[in-house]
This record gives C-alpha cells, sequence and structure tokens, in this order.
C-alpha cells in the first residue's frame, strides 16, 4: 500500500510532466494493491501521472501529440473533474485539460466520458463520447498547439427501439419504445461528403453514422439478436478500414464482432469468439485492431471464463474464421483472468502489444514468428510491467504508449497532516478521488532488449514465484468441513478497530469503536487482529464481485467510476437470470458458490445477490416478469409498526412484538439472479434493505442452523458453504426516524455474535471456520491505505495465547477466497485466488479456542433502537440521499455526514465528562 509520504509525491506530480524524473530514475519500490498483487516502481518509461482512468490514448494525424481521454470519478488534483491529456511527443510534457461541464456529482450535467476518442482528419479536432441515460452526444474540442478547447456538443439522441424488442428494466423510466444511446467507441470513417463519425451506441444496441458538420445521422446500423431486452450487445469499440468500405464494432457482452457495410448500410456478418459455446456467456470483445495489410482483425477479449483464457483472437477477414489465439497467461498459460482491453502494433505488424489489465502488464507478442509456427494458438513472448490496471495502448514512431488506469493505488485517507501543511484541500478524500492513472513510453527496441527481465518483473509482482503458505493444522489433518463466510458493508479498518490495544490503528480515526461493536473487538481479540488486510473492492460494484469471486470484470472497472460520480448511467440492470441476458459485470470465472457447485458440494446463500420484492414497493412499480417462488408470500401490510408482531419466522423468540421504532417491512418474496442460486436460496432471508435490522437476519440464520444442528451426519447438515449478507453497517447516515448510524453498526455487531456464538457452541465447532469481511472500506478514513479493513477469521484452531494475536503480514479479499477454498478442498478459480497468501497462522492453534459468548449491551442499553431525530446533523442532507440499494447513495456526501454526527457524539461525550 502506499505510505504518505509517497501520497506527498503523487500529489507533487499530479498534472505535470515528470521527463526530468525519468532521466534519473528513483529507487525502485514495491507497492503492494489490494488486489493482492504487486507492482515494482517505478515503472520503465514512467512519463507522468493522469487524472483518473484513462481508457483511451489517440495519436495526432501529424504524429507530435497524443491526447488521453480520462474517463474517471476525477482526482482531488483535477477538481473532481474529467479531462483530456496531451503529451507533447517532442519535448514530452504532459498536459491536462479538464472540462468544467465533467466535474463529479454536478447534477445540472451529469455527463461523463466514455470510452470513445478520436482525431479529425486534419487534426485541428478532437471528438469525445459523452454519454448520460438523459442526454448524449459526441464532444467536439478545438485542438492547436497541444491544447483542447471545449466548442459544442454534437447531439446523439435516444434511439428507436427495433420492433419486438422491450428495454432492459433499468432503463424503463424513459419514454416508450426507445432506449438511451450512451455513445462508446467512435471511429471516423473517410468520405468525400465532409467528416463522418461512426459511434457505437452502448445501450442502445446499434451504430450510427454521423455528420459531423451537421450533427445529422445518416445511417444506423441494428446489433440486436435474438434477445427480447435492450441493451444485450453493449456496442463498445469500432473501427473502420482505410477505404471507408467496412467497418467492425465488438459487442462487449456477446462473444462476437459485427461487421458492418458501411456502403450498404448492413451488418453484414457476426465473427464468433472461438471457445464460448453459448454467445454472451463467454468472453467480452472489447478492442479492435486492423493489421497493416487489413487482412486480420485483432480482437480483445476479456472475461475469461474456466475453458477459455484472455487473449486476442485474430480474425482472417477472407474466411471470417478465427486465425489464431493469442492467450495471455504467466508461465505455462494457465490461470485465467487476464482482462484484456487494449492493442497496438508495431507498424510492420510484427509485434502484437495487449494489455493484461489483471496483471498490471502488456503482452508481447511476435507475430510473424507464430505465423509460421503451424499452430493455431501462441503465448506471449514476453511482459512489460506498468502500474495498476494498464487500459489503453498508442504506437507513435518507434515508441509505445501505456495508459493505466489506477497508477500506484490509493493510499491512505486522513490527510489533516497536509491541510494544516497547506498540500491537500480536503482532510478526508473520498477513496475515488485518490486513484490516478499513469502514462508510460518506452521505445519498441528498447523492449525487445530489456523483455526477459521485464517478464521476470511481472512474475514476481503477480506472485508466480511466491509461495502462498500451507494450512497446517496441530492435529495433522484437516478438520474443516464446513466454512460461513459474512460480508458486510464498507467500513475501514480505522474506523472500528483503531481503538484495539493491539495491532496498527489509529484512534483518532475511530467511529464506531468498541463501545458500539463489543463483539467484533472481542472476536478480534480472542481469534486474531489482522491489522494489514485491504478489500479489493473499492466501492460495493466491484466489492462484491471481489468479495463473491475474487475477481472483477472489465465491464465493472469501467464503469464504476462513471455510475459512483453521478453520471446516469444505469446500475441496476433487473434480475439477469429472469431476462435471459448474461449480466456484463459478472466475472467470468464466477463465483464462489459456482465452484462450490462445479465440486458436487453443498452450499447456502443468505441475502447475497438476492432480488427481493418488498411489499410497499408493489404499489409503486409493476411487477417485474418471472415466476413466484414456492415461498412467494401475501402482502396483508406493507411494515411492522412499534409494537406490532413480527411474523414467527422474522423474530427469535417468535411471534413477539417489534421493539423497532421505526416501521421494518415486509416482502412478498426473494428470487435468485444467478442460475447457481436455483435452489440454494433462502427465501425468507432478506438483501439490502436499511430499516430491515440485521437481527432478523440474523434469527432466519439461526432458525435453518438450529435444523442443521439436528441434522448433523445426515445429507441434511449444514452445507459446506454458507454465504451470508449482513449489510446494516453501511446506515442511513442521518435520515431522520431511521436507524441512526451507531444504531445501525450496532445491530450488524449484534447480529455478527449471536452467530458466532451459536455456531461456537454447536457441535460445528469442531469442524467449521466462520470468515468475517467488508466488501469495501469506502465509507470511511484510514491512516494507512483507503482500502484497509477489518477482517476476521474465526475457528476453533485459532492461536490462543496470554497476549492477543496480531498477524502482520499483508492479505486482501482474494486471500479469504483463497483460504475457503483450501480448507474445503476447491481448486483456485482464477489468477488471483492461485497466487493468493492463505491465512496459514489463524489456523496455527492447538484447537482449544472455548465457545463466544455474544455481547448484547446495546440491546440492553436500548442503543440498536435509537432513530435519528429531526434535528440530527446532516440530517437535511441525509434526507435527501437515496438508500434503496447498497452505494445508492452519494458517497462523499454520506461519509461527511457520517463524520458530523461523529463529532457530534464525541462533543457531548467531552460536555458531559467535564
Amino acid at each position: 500500500m502506499i505510505r504518505l509520504s509517497d501520497s506527498l509525491m503523487i500529489g507533487a506530480l499530479v498534472l505535470a510532466s515528470s521527463l526530468a524524473a525519468a532521466e534519473t530514475p528513483a529507487p525502485q519500490r514495491h507497492v503492494d494493491l489490494p488486489t493482492g498483487k504487486a507492482i515494482s516502481v517505478p515503472v520503465p518509461g514512467f512519463v507522468a501521472r493522469t487524472n483518473s482512468f484513462p481508457s483511451r490514448v489517440a495519436i495526432s494525424p501529424d504524429g507530435n501529440f497524443a491526447a488521453v481521454l480520462n474517463q474517471g470519478y476525477g482526482t482531488e488534483q483535477s477538481g473532481l473533474t474529467q479531462s483530456i491529456g496531451v503529451l507533447d511527443l517532442h519535448a514530452n510534457t504532459y498536459r491536462e485539460f479538464p472540462d468544467s461541464r465533467l466535474k463529479a456529482d454536478e447534477k445540472s450535467t451529469l455527463q461523463s466520458y466514455f470510452v470513445g476518442l478520436a482525431f479529425s482528419r486534419d487534426g485541428k479536432h478532437l471528438y469525445a463520447s459523452l454519454s448520460s441515460t438523459s442526454k448524449s452526444g459526441i464532444a467536439v474540442y478545438g485542438f492547436a498547439d497541444g491544447a483542447v478547447i471545449p466548442e459544442r456538443i454534437m447531439d446523439i439522441p435516444a434511439q428507436p427501439l427495433a420492433p419486438g424488442k422491450v428495454r432492459s428494466y433499468a432503463l424503463e423510466n424513459q419514454p416508450a419504445n426507445i432506449a438511451a444511446s450512451y455513445p462508446a467507441g467512435i471511429a471516423l470513417v473517410p468520405s468525400r461528403a465532409g467528416e463522418q463519425l461512426l459511434v457505437a451506441n452502448n445501450l442502445a444496441d446499434n451504430v450510427v453514422l454521423v455528420d459531423v458538420a451537421t450533427g445529422r445521422i445518416l445511417k444506423s446500423f441494428d446489433l440486436a439478436t435474438e434477445s427480447r431486452f435492450v441493451p444485450r450487445e453493449y456496442p463498445y469499440s469500432v473501427i473502420v478500414n482505410r477505404s471507408g468500405t467496412k467497418a467492425w464494432v465488438s459487442e462487449w457482452n456477446d462473444s462476437a464482432v459485427a461487421e458492418l457495410d458501411l456502403a450498404g448500410g448492413t451488418v453484414a456478418r457476426r465473427l464468433l469468439l472461438p471457445h464460448h459455446a453459448e454467445p454472451g456467456e463467454g468472453g467480452h470483445a472489447t478492442s479492435l485492431l486492423l493489421s497493416p495489410d487489413e487482412r486480420v482483425l485483432y480482437v480483445a477479449v476479456s472475461k475469461a471464463t474456466i475453458a477459455a483464457s484472455d487473449g486476442v483472437t485474430a480474425f482472417d477477414l477472407r474466411s471470417g474464421l478465427a486465425a489464431m489465439n493469442y492467450h495471455i497467461g504467466l508461465g505455462s498459460g494457465g490461470d485465467v483472468g487476464a482482462a484484456t482491453i487494449g492493442l497496438a502494433q508495431s507498424k510492420d505488424g510484427s509485434r502484437l502489444f495487449a494489455t493484461a489489465a489483471s496483471l498490471n502488464a502488456v503482452a508481447v507478442f511476435d507475430t510473424h514468428k507464430q505465423a509460421t509456427a503451424n499452430s493455431h494458438d501462441a503465448l506471449p513472448a514476453g511482459f512489460i510491467p506498468t502500474e495498476w490496471y494498464p487500459t489503453a495502448l498508442a504506437v507513435t514512431g518507434d515508441d509505445i504508449l501505456i495508459a493505466s488506469a489506477k497508477g500506484e493505488g490509493a493510499g491512505p485517507n486522513n490527510m489533516h497532516a497536509l491541510v494544516q501543511s497547506g498540500l491537500h484541500q480536503n482532510p478526508h478524500p473520498y477513496i475515488a478521488t485518490l486513484i490516478g492513472g499513469s502514462l508510460q513510453r518506452l521505445s519498441l527496441a528498447g523492449i525487445d532488449k530489456d523483455l526477459r527481465a521485464y517478464t521476470r518483473t511481472v512474475e514476481d509482482d503477480d506472485l508466480l514465484h511466491s509461495d502462498p503458505g500451507t494450512l497446517r493444522f496441530a492435529g495433522g489433518a484437516n478438520p474443516i468441513r464446513h466454512v460461513i463466510y459474512i460480508l458486510k458493508e464498507n467500513r475501514t479498518y480505522d474506523q472500528i478497530f483503531g481503538d484495539l490495544p493491539a495491532g496498527n490503528g489509529d484512534p483518532s480515526l475511530v467511529m464506531f469503536g468498541a463501545d458500539v461493536t463489543p463483539n467484533e473487538h472481542r472476536l478480534a481479540l480472542q481469534f486474531g487482529v489482522l491489522d494489514n488486510f485491504y478489500d479489493s473492492g473499492d466501492v460495493s460494484a466491484n466489492g462484491h464481485l471481489w468479495s463473491d469471486g475474487a475477481d472483477t470484470s472489465d465491464y465493472m472497472e469501467n464503469v464504476w467510476p462513471v455510475l459512483y460520480r453521478g453520471s446516469e448511467r444505469p446500475e441496476d440492470f433487473g434480475n439477469p437470470l429472469q431476462q435471459g441476458v448474461p449480466d456484463p459485470g459478472d466475472p467470468g470465472t464466477g463465483f464462489i458458490w459456482d465452484n462450490v457447485a462445479a465440486h458436487g458440494m453443498s452450499y447456502r446463500i443468505y441475502g447475497e445477490m438476492a432480488d427481493t420484492t418488498w411489499c410497499r414497493d408493489l404499489h409503486a412499480n409493476s411487477p417485474r416478469e418471472g415466476t413466484p417462488s414456492a415461498q412467494s408470500g401475501v402482502c396483508t401490510s406493507d411494515d411492522i409498526k412499534q409494537g406490532g408482531v413480527v411474523p414467527a419466522e422474522l423474530n427469535d423468540p417468535a411471534g413477539t412484538a417489534s421493539p423497532w421504532p421505526w416501521p421494518v417491512p415486509l416482502f412478498k418474496e426473494i428470487r435468485p439472479t444467478r442460475a447457481a442460486q436455483r435452489g440454494h436460496l433462502d427465501s425468507l432471508y432478506a438483501d439490502f434493505e436499511l430499516t430491515y435490522p440485521d437481527q432478523y437476519r440474523a434469527d432466519e440464520f439461526l432458525r435453518e442452523f438450529r435444523q442443521f444442528v439436528s441434522a448433523r451426519g445426515s445429507a441434511q447438515e449444514l452445507p459446506a458453504l454458507s454465504f451470508l449478507w449482513l449489510p446494516n453497517d453501511h446506515t442511513a447516515g442521518t435520515k431522520p426516524g431511521l436507524p441512526s448510524p451507531r444504531a445501525s453498526v450496532a445491530d450488524n455487531d449484534l447480529a455478527l455474535g449471536r452467530i458466532v456464538e451459536a455456531v461456537s457452541q454447536s457441535p460445528y465447532w469442531d469442524d467449521t471456520a466462520i470468515f468475517v469481511l467488508e466488501d469495501d472500506a469506502q465509507n470511511g478514513s484510514d491512516h494507512v491505505d483507503a482500502h484497509r479493513s477489518t477482517a476476521l477469521v474465526i475457528s476453533k484452531y485459532a492461536p490462543k495465547g496470554p497476549k492477543p494475536f496480531v498477524d502482520h503480514r499483508f492479505y486482501t479479499t482474494v486471500s479469504m477466497i483463497h483460504t475457503a477454498e483450501e480448507l474445503l478442498g476447491l481448486p483456485a478459480m482464477n489468477l488471483f485466488d492461485t497466487h493468493a497468501p492463505v491465512f496459514a497462522p489463524l489456523f496455527a492453534g492447538a484447537g482449544d479456542q472455548p465457545p463466544f459468548q455474544a455481547d448484547d449491551r446495546n440491546r440492553q442499553n436500548g442503543l440498536l433502537y435509537e432513530a435519528n431525530k429531526a434535528n440530527a446533523p446532516g440530517a437535511k442532507k441525509s434526507a435527501e440521499l437515496d438508500f434503496s440499494h447498497a452505494d445508492a447513495a452519494d458517497a462523499e456526501v454520506l461519509n461527511e455526514i457520517l463524520r458530523e454526527d461523529a463529532a457530534a457524539i464525541r462533543s457531548a461525550k467531552s460536555v458531559s465528562a467535564k
């Protein structure tokens, strides 16, 4: 992780050239990433820090400049504004040009750059895709002497739906019979009739040809396939041949590329990616590249499956068949999940370059050598090390440019010292504003010379030669047959554990300490303190993917910064299982329950990725399609008021009166959203709803757990994997009438304590391990890193001694998944969990840990039932926030509200003490 001193250096370099630094290389440092991988910095050819998430690099027609599209959240240094960066290729100096119309959370604009960037033919203009669901278009900029000047926005209106098509549920609030265009990839089309632009409309499943001068749509190409729903294909990149007669568009949520006949205005054919039996169930087609002779189309393929690795597919355009598959894999080419996004090639076509975003590297292929090898499969000649998550490539002259989306990571988000010294504006910056990108420039000749050493660096940083450790039990054989995996929401280490008497905590950052979370504190002190654990997810959007599947997806990495900056892209595309449309955000290698299912083991899912129909919503929304489950209830009322009788299955003891001062909502049904959940999802365990107490979630799990205890030793015993979501530590801010932040977190803490107590006092204590983690750490501050978070590994076999056991080793979410797999005898799923270190020290005890006794002081003292008052700090702002699902509320605003509330509580305590 980045240390405080490193963040000072980053702040000085943002928006500035590092040419001098490149001439005098700094000592190399090893930076651990929250993905479990690492990078060695400075990386070769480092030029400059960029604004967040550079996604495209375009070279000016005269070869003098490179433009970089920064489509991320926006860093603190950019004023949370998206920008286009320009590298002067002669002076090697880099400047940023923020667009004031694209500031995060400016509700008057709500637009965002997205994927598309191109120079005009004369080099005097730049075109950039500008997207939202209400208003989308192409931003047209003047370009002169390396400066970017806003001129106008060319509107790309919502597109009419083809006959028989209906919109995805996420787009149902738009006018009928149209779908948001949401421009993505763009490409110039050679034409004598003036400048024309081909635009891939990501949410409308079509491509349009636009006259740049007038903005008139000249032609439209419908890409929709047999699915009823739009979007389904998610057109992404486009590329046009030199004559302007043909074009190709990658279908991001399908295993295909559409070939367009530009003269005839038709889709001529579809090029299907190999190794993917069912379209859409396999790889994501991302970037496109034509060989110099235009006989070969290279397609970057991300979202690998177990059966097909990431890489590049080369299509022979004469036959339309895949002629070569360039696989990206380290060592023997095994582990899948490299996330191939960007492509480039040398001028003679002999070298093909492909970003391996998940490997933090660029793969180098020798196409001439491999073309004569009489084989349809090839591995890289080597790798170039990059910073975190390389996304875009461009070859200019004899050099290659590499843009990495996430730079060196986040670093700490406790900036009090920097604010006081005048080096930082925000004392607690939001995690997304701390993650900027970077730019590298290397000579092609130098790459050939240093490729062997570069490759070894990549192998070491990706842990290829490391030992993940071995789980060794004092008694010899592994006794664990059951894993209970508990996922919570959004807290940092310091926010909860900063007051622990053991471990590396900062007490000044504690917000929900031992008085609010007595169970978590006691569990850490009894079973082990992990003070160097990092959530792999930045936010909940990718945090749940990491927590469930030890991976993210290229789709989610592209869109979460756009989602979280308030730029209107829909996040919820409905229930993919009901729509029959693959979820574009899911990792290709699936989730841990898929791994369990594939190996014939039992599993049960409680709340995670479930689809709950709440009774109150039936009045506002028309029912969505799908067959109701056998457990569907009848809504006799929307909620339970304080004092009302709680349904027997939702309370322990059964039939008691509701003690909660806010109405507790009732649900009609809970449905699966993924195929592997069918028959394995508890239909009485609710997913995200902050007025629904975690106590009721614990009650439901414990109701089933008692049945498992009775059935121990039979086919109906506790499953090998139980996956629980306890979401209420997310909090609803200080929204009047809803649970206070302290009440929400205390509720979450007691639910956890009760579950551990029940398991540890049952016969399953001998053969069960309990894992507890947050999906991300975005809603708090930490003095080490914004990704550092709480984690608990609980079992009878934890070390026991006179002092609390503290494990300072570096672990991440992926370590949690890998350890669970090792305990259950499962293989790893992808390149992340394959090499992640396991929690070996936490299972090295003598097996004499006593049962845990839950601490219910906060039920006894009434903290669980504390509702926000109308004059609570931040109440007005909280009332305006959306808490309908995890992270629907503006995270920066919510964080500020939580800090205001915590400060008021500290002040009140101080006055009381006096």
